[in-house]
Formats: structure tokens, sequence, C-alpha cells
């Protein structure tokens, strides 16, 4: 997992850089197509205007498809859904915000598409409309959402720090760094899943791959 992330870390970083003054929404997009394909990274970025959302606000959502995969078509879409104005200049740490949001949900699909091709494309579960709660519980999901979880916590703290809250997920769920949680995707399993077995074996994944993976190529 390593090598993946630290490919998608060099994308945003490189966009980053690249873009380092004021930059308009188009080319920021324009930018980070680029350095997916420059790391090889086959990935389709788009975008969606959502008038009902403040021009302010954004979100990221990812799909893989393994279909696509297996008949080696594009596999991951990206998808900014977005309402900002055309003459909107994105300051440094809106790049980052947005760049941060792509990078986790790319990480985060990148996972699944290990999934799949480790039990050669079969059976990849379709739960985009099942109840918010199965789609946590599902085990392709429980394993993606580990590696994003533990990401996050990396981001904001050691990994022995983090170990060490394992067998208190919900203690951990309700920690801040800043104003906002310190794993958004760790609040939702504890919402859902409160008291559940469910959390000790998500605990044990996120144990995992805070062992595991390399702080050094998580995108801050």
């Amino acid at each position: 997992m390593n090598s993946l992330l630290e490919r998608v870390n060099t994308v945003c970083k490189n966009v980053r850089d690249i873009n380092c003054d004021s930059i308009s929404f188009k080319k920021l997009v324009g930018s980070v197509r680029k350095e997916f394909k420059e790391q090889d990274l086959d990935i389709d970025l788009k975008t969606k205007k959502d008038k009902k959302l403040e021009p302010s606000n954004f979100y990221v959502l990812a799909y893989y498809d393994a279909d696509s995969d297996f008949n080696n078509e594009t596999p991951i879409e990206v998808i900014i859904h977005h309402n900002f104005d055309d003459l909107l200049k994105f300051k440094d740490s809106q790049t980052t915000e947005l760049l941060v949001e792509i990078y986790d949900a790319t990480v985060h699909e990148l996972r699944h598409q290990q999934q799949s091709k480790h039990r050669k494309y079969e059976n990849f579960s379709d739960h985009a409309e099942s109840p918010y709660d199965r789609y946590l519980a599902d085990p392709d999901e429980l394993d993606a959402y580990a590696v994003s979880i533990a990401v996050d916590l990396l981001r904001v703290m050691t990994a022995e720090r983090a170990k060490r809250y394992m067998s208190k997920l919900t203690v951990l769920a309700k920690m801040r760094f800043g104003p906002v949680y310190v794993s958004t995707n760790l609040q939702a399993y504890v919402l859902h899943f409160r008291n559940n077995p469910l959390l000790n074996r998500l605990a044990k994944k996120v144990y995992k791959n805070l062992e595991t993976l390399d702080k050094r190529h998580i995108f801050v």
C-alpha cells in the first residue's frame, strides 16, 4: 500500500508546488489530471457543479469499477462536487484542502482495486443503494476504511500514540484536531456501531495499518 500512497502523495505535492500562487479551479483540476498521468495512475477526475451547495463548499466522491478494470478501461472515477464561482482563485490553504480530499478519496479506491485484483475481479460488492450501516459493515469497506482511518490519524499524531487508543475507539472518535475530529471516518463507524463487535475488527485492521503505513507518504 505504501507505494500507492507515495504516488498519490507525489501527485498532490507536485500540484501544490507548481500552483503555489492563486489559481483558478479549472487550472487546478487540469494540473491534478496531468500529475495523475505522470504517476501512471489511471484515474478519471471529473467535476460536477451543484447549485445547492454554498459557493465555498465542496466534497469529493470516488468510485472503483471492477468490470472496467478487468476490461482495461479506466477503473477509478473521482468527482469533485462544488458550486465555485468561475472567477474564484484558490489560495494555498484552499488548494491543500481540496488536494487532501482528492488524496483520501483516491487512496480509498486504490485499496478497493487491490482487493479486487487479489480475487481476480470476482464478487466485488455493489452496495451503492444499501443502508449506510450495511455499507460500512461490508468487509471490503471495513478494510478500506481501516486504511483511511489510519491515514487520518497519522496526519495528526504519531503511530504509537494512535495505537494506544485502539482499545478505546469511542474515546478516540471524540478527539479533535483544531476544529475538526481526528477522523471523521472513525466517527462514522463509532456512531453506527457503538458496542458492536465490528469495532473490534476495525480496531485490529487500523492497528495493522498504523504499523505498516509510512507517514512520509501521507499528504498534509
